[in-house]
């Protein structure tokens, strides 16, 4: 959508909103600095995804989740697997990373884009809710006493930490 509420030009679907579907749930979402978009989105039960959006494509759901592929399907970069969920909720990026609030993961998990590879780079501190990163620091939320958590005294706090101390 344009600024002013009118459909782009070269969307990829001509006079509708729709940039891409077959998408479940989406809570995070991020640009890179050359402007590809990616998001997190949960899956059913377990299968939560970390996808690339590219203009008209079709993301599955609800025939497909995970890995499972089908023709003319986008099958996602990351999935938390059949039998695990994330529950990823706020995303942001960084020097070819992005990095992805875990509500029932409980913690901040980095997708390394370049190797495939993802980890846990945060944990102990129950459900997170947001990131965000600014000035080489990474501020994130935790949120466990939205009636899913196990809230604790001083908990629902804003954390800081420096990107340099996650490697």
């Amino acid at each position: 959508m344009n600024l002013d509420g009118s459909i782009p030009n070269d969307n990829p679907f001509p006079n509708a909103y729709v940039y891409s579907y077959g998408h479940r749930n989406p809570q995070g979402i991020t640009w890179l600095p050359d402007g590809t978009l990616y998001i997190g989105e949960h899956g059913n039960d377990a299968n939560d995804e970390i996808n690339r959006i590219e203009a008209g494509q079709n993301y599955g759901w609800p025939i497909i989740e995970g890995n499972e592929e089908q023709d003319g399907m986008v099958s996602p970069l990351f999935t938390s697997g059949d039998e695990a969920t994330w529950a990823p909720s706020g995303m942001d990026n960084y020097n070819g990373k992005l990095y992805v609030a875990a509500l029932r993961g409980t913690a901040v998990l980095e997708f390394d884009l370049e190797t495939g590879e993802y980890r846990e780079v945060i944990t102990g501190l129950g459900r997170i809710r947001d990131v965000r990163i600014e000035d080489n620091h990474l501020y994130f939320i935790s949120n466990n006493s939205d009636g899913r958590g196990a809230p604790q005294e001083n908990d629902d706090k804003l954390y800081r930490i420096s990107l340099s101390e996650l490697d």
